[in-house]
């Protein structure tokens, strides 16, 4: 993020920093779209493996605890992919 941050800066993009009004000359500083896209990626947490899952399975008697694998990875790639539309999205709405 703090690379994100100072790309903008680098950038000179004038909506990433903002005066904030009645806060003294504070500056406010917003986030740029790789750093939501970022946020968003981070947060649908996409997992290629659920090591903690199969480890329970395990630990509690399963049969397969293994199984888990392709309904797992089918569940992150879905949310992840939901993420990544909803933020070129928002992006798109943004710029017009």
């Amino acid at each position: 993020m703090e690379k994100l941050a100072k790309l903008e800066e680098e950038r000179g993009n004038p909506a990433y920093r903002n005066d904030v009004k009645g806060s003294g000359g504070k500056k406010e500083r917003i986030a740029s779209n790789e750093m939501c896209t970022f946020l968003i990626l981070n947060i649908s947490s996409l997992q290629l493996i659920p090591v903690n899952m199969i480890a329970y399975r395990q630990q509690y008697g399963s049969v397969n605890p293994a199984g888990i694998i392709v309904p797992a990875i089918v569940a992150t790639f879905i949310s992840t992919l939901t993420a990544v539309v909803y933020c070129k999205m928002k992006d798109r709405k943004r710029r017009v």
